[in-house]
């Protein structure tokens, strides 16, 4: 008598479905890990240049608003303003009621940034003085100028804030006549 016996299942993948699944998964991961990091950097970029954005606005409204001068500064150290820092290392904004570009007693400082992260640097190209931006109680700022924020993804990604001397701050991704920015 001829018995038929049932061949038991076992679930699971073979060897080479196994090796087949591991070799797309790491085309995929090839493709995709240096997309999410220029995605990273990008959106670390742009938090930043939306904090600076916003530090704007905040030392034009307050100088509006209780009828006096204040300056945003670069700063190391955050507590004076220091002419041979960087942007990126930080700023402060503060009341300057003396009109000194110094936080002398009883001038209110308003808010300390600390230094950008490492793969970020910030310039500021602008009329007269690079070290800081002042703006008046009319909220007209002290000049023209240019904050360029780049990343270690280069000029092509750089974006900028651009400061009129009306008062009016806008951002850009592009530089003058269409042409890319400089991160140099």
């Amino acid at each position: 008598m001829n018995r038929y016996y049932p061949v038991k299942q076992y679930p699971g993948f073979t060897l080479i479905e196994l090796m087949i699944t591991i070799g797309v998964a790491g085309i995929l991961f090839s493709i995709a890990i240096p997309s999410f990091l220029q995605l990273q950097a990008d959106n670390q970029q742009t938090t930043q240049l939306y904090s600076m954005f916003s530090h704007h606005h905040l030392a034009r409204s307050e100088a509006i608003k209780n009828t006096s001068t204040v300056l945003l500064c670069k700063s190391s150290d955050g507590r004076q303003c220091t002419p041979r820092a960087q942007w990126s290392d930080g700023w402060i904004i503060f009341s300057d009621t003396d009109n000194d570009k110094t936080i002398s007693s009883g001038e209110r400082v308003i808010h300390i940034q600390q230094a950008l992260s490492d793969n970020l640097s910030l310039k500021y190209k602008g009329f007269g003085s690079h070290n800081y931006v002042r703006y008046f109680p009319s909220g007209q700022s002290s000049t023209n100028g240019t904050f360029t924020l780049c990343s270690q993804l280069g000029s092509k990604y750089a974006k900028s804030i651009i400061i009129a001397r009306t008062g009016r701050i806008r951002i850009a991704s592009k530089g003058t006549g269409g042409k890319p920015l400089s991160c140099s």
